[in-house]
């Protein structure tokens, strides 16, 4: 577009979004790091082997205060096996904020790869955060051990 045709804070939207796909949305310099994935794994209670059936971000339904993200990322994983502890399912749903960010593009990268074996499974930890009386999720935005195929793995 023209700049005539853009308002001061169009340009700085346009700015702002040419800078963030540039550097990659990635944790501030301030925040703590994750811990080594070998020590990920060794703290996990389960970890399974999953793919991702299906991928999407929207309004959570979520009731939290002023400041709590109302939108979310949803993963819907189909468990091929159990690596570590124990999960009677056959199915687990993930969900995540969208800030701070989480494995989106490694997620997204296996839900684009469902369907092709042996390139479609991933190793996941399945994290349970409790959120209310008897009421929990899994979590994907913690420190959570996981493990993809090389050709998932997004630049960082």
């Amino acid at each position: 577009m023209p700049k005539a045709l853009l308002n001061p804070h169009m340009r700085l939207s346009f700015t702002a979004i040419l800078a963030l796909l540039t550097m990659g949305l990635r944790p501030a310099a301030g925040l703590p790091q994750c811990p080594p994935r070998d020590e990920l794994l060794a703290k996990a209670e389960i970890v399974v082997e999953a793919r991702v059936k299906s991928l999407s971000i929207g309004e959570s339904g979520f009731l939290g205060t002023e400041d709590s993200p109302t939108r979310w990322i949803r993963a819907d994983l189909e468990i091929k096996r159990v690596i570590k502890g124990k999960f009677p399912g056959k199915e687990a749903t993930v969900y995540g904020a969208v800030y701070p960010p989480g494995p989106f593009g490694e997620l997204t990268a296996m839900a684009l790869s469902y369907g092709f074996d042996g390139h479609d499974t991933f190793e996941w930890e399945l994290s349970r955060r409790e959120i209310g009386d008897d009421v929990a999720l899994f979590s994907m935005n913690a420190c959570n051990y996981h493990k993809f195929p090389d050709g998932a793995v997004a630049p960082r």
